[in-house]
């Protein structure tokens, strides 16, 4: 379900131009629309002007018409030399063909009453150098949705020296994040080719290749409006475990906003029969009260929606067989950060209160003989935090130090008799040694206790490949994870950047070889949970990201594992091409 168009919500007017011409070209960096021969330009406003050569600056909103100019307008048939709207102004420069040497100002769209011999700005008429460089594609026909997107017909583009003909493609330059939205996992490689939009709406191809689905094929459609949108995708579109993705948001007042993420996954082969299906709604709803901020949160999940007796086969290879439709809603309040006294530190609350259903299977826990399928919860917690402390020679920009840090507490209280307290401290410290070179350190802790009333958890003393594992005998659901970091990058220009960082990390229970395993990886080989117990004391990474072109960047990294058993090497590199 494909849309080229929509007027999907209310959106202010826009102009709109309708360009034709012998040869149009489009440069993707300066977003310049050049067009030669011929040229005919007609507007949503009612103009019609023809001429020899024409330029717009899509960024600039405006556009000049140059060379045999012929222009009508509401009636009014004038002849000139050149040609320039400001759409942005509603103004029209004019350089007429009369006996003694003029220029022409019209305001407001009125062509009968020309403002005669005012001063114009001085690059009126200055059409862009573009010196040798090769436009990015090429076309006949084109229509400009002026401050939003531009669409081409019967393209030639210029992929990397070589010429791809394309029935249509279409370029979003508006203000609005809401088009930018994304509901596609990560790609190693993702060649985007947006084949249909306007003010609203995307329609897009992606062709996409990532460690776990290899080559495959996505699709997507972008709808928006003033304060709402939507996205849908399938993604991959031509493997058989399809992931089925739709986002929407709307803002209904300054102070409510509601969005929302629904997956469908199915196992099948084209569009048979699934073999597999599950879903799961994540719903989120936020309202801004004077210094607090109010939000409510739903998941809705159904692990198996083939029925019972169906096994549902998930794409790391889990099988659920039974039903099992668990709900979660939490309601949270949280105050706006407060300046403490003056001080250079911040504060903060929260508190909340949450539901978790799931009559199904065997329930959400099974404690002490009980079986649980209604837990309630409610959680409080506060956190102080230091945003910025500058500090050293605050006359030079790279021989100053940033300090800033931030500690919260909280603790979560269950049905089932136990609570959990969570404690996190998180420090880092900044310094821009040069222009192209900058560091930076940092520390944190992360606490993590499950108490249960009556026991809970047992004494543990496991022996992996005939190896004690020490520390587990004391552990009873305390878990402490320190991390130190230490990173520099280097950044000689925008195009390019080289960055390092280092990591160790302390934890207890200390990790053993084999005895957790690693969690599964998303689509870029990288793990899915960044910390997690039982990772690697030791690693360092390198990652470097160069931009090819104007809208082509490609991102090579590398980990390296070290000091923990025989692990050395990452499982790959991760390299990821995006436009």
């Amino acid at each position: 379900m494909l849309l080229a168009a929509c007027a999907w919500g209310r959106a202010e007017a826009i102009t709109t131009i309708r360009l034709h011409a012998d040869r149009i070209s489009f440069y993707y960096d300066r977003f310049l629309v050049e067009a030669d021969g011929n040229v005919v330009v007609r507007t949503s406003d009612g103009m019609e002007i023809r001429g020899d050569a024409f330029s717009m600056d899509l960024k600039l909103n405006r556009f000049m018409v140059a060379g045999d100019v012929q222009l009508r307008a509401h009636g009014t048939q004038l002849s000139g030399a050149a040609f320039s709207d400001f759409l942005n102004f509603r103004r029209v420069y004019f350089i007429p063909v009369t006996a003694a040497p003029d220029r022409w100002t019209f305001l407001d769209g009125d062509f009968a009453h020309p403002a005669k011999g005012r001063e114009m700005p001085g690059d009126t008429f200055a059409f862009p150098d573009t010196g040798k460089r090769r436009p990015d594609l090429t076309s006949r026909s084109a229509v400009i949705g002026a401050t939003s997107y531009v669409r081409f017909e019967n393209v030639t583009s210029n992929f990397f020296g070589l010429p791809v003909p394309l029935p249509a493609f279409y370029v979003t330059f508006a203000p609005s994040p809401a088009l930018a939205r994304n509901s596609l996992s990560g790609a190693d490689l993702d060649l985007t080719y947006q084949f249909a939009g306007n003010a609203n709406s995307i329609s897009a191809l992606h062709l996409r290749y990532d460690a776990i689905n290899h080559a495959y094929a996505s699709v997507e459609q972008h709808l928006a409006s003033d304060h709402a949108y939507a996205v849908f995708s399938v993604n991959p579109l031509t493997a058989p475990a399809k992931f089925w993705n739709l986002m929407t948001g709307d803002t209904l007042s300054s102070r409510f906003q509601i969005d929302t993420f629904t997956q469908l996954y199915t196992y099948q082969y084209g569009f048979r029969e699934p073999l597999a299906a599950a879903q799961y709604t994540y719903i989120t709803a936020s309202e801004a009260l004077p210094r607090w901020s109010l939000q409510a949160f739903a998941n809705l999940t159904n692990y198996n929606l083939l029925g019972p007796g169906a096994h549902a086969v998930f794409a790391n290879g889990q099988t659920v067989g039974e039903l099992d439709h668990p709900t979660q809603i939490q309601l949270t309040a949280s105050s706006f950060q407060e300046r403490i006294f003056g001080s250079p530190f911040y504060e903060q609350y929260f508190f909340g209160t949450g539901f978790n259903h799931d009559s199904y299977g065997a329930g959400l826990q099974q404690y002490g003989g009980v079986t649980y399928t209604t837990v309630w919860n409610q959680l409080v917690g506060v956190s102080l935090s230091l945003p910025e402390l500058t500090f050293g020679n605050l006359n030079s920009a790279y021989d100053r130090y940033v300090l800033s840090g931030s500690f919260t507490k909280e603790r979560q209280w269950f049905t089932v008799p136990h609570h959990v307290d969570t404690t996190t401290f998180v420090s880092s410290l900044s310094r821009q040694i040069t222009r192209t070179i900058g560091t930076y350190a940092g520390y944190s802790v992360v606490n993590t206790g499950d108490y249960y009333l009556h026991g809970g958890y047992s004494v543990s003393s496991p022996i992996v490949n005939g190896v004690y594992a020490p520390g587990f005998e004391a552990f009873r659901g305390v878990a402490t994870q320190r991390t130190f970091s230490f990173a520099t990058n280097y950044t000689p220009s925008p195009e390019f950047t080289l960055s390092l960082l280092y990591r160790h990390h302390d934890d207890f229970p200390e990790p053993t070889p084999g005895l957790f395993p690693f969690p599964p990886l998303n689509p870029l080989g990288q793990y899915v949970y960044p910390t997690f117990l039982g990772q690697p004391p030791n690693d360092l990474t390198a990652d470097l990201h160069v931009r090819l072109a104007a809208h082509i960047a490609i991102d090579i990294a590398r980990t390296d594992y070290f000091g923990f058993a025989t692990l050395k090497w990452s499982p790959a590199f991760i390299v990821q091409v995006s436009q």
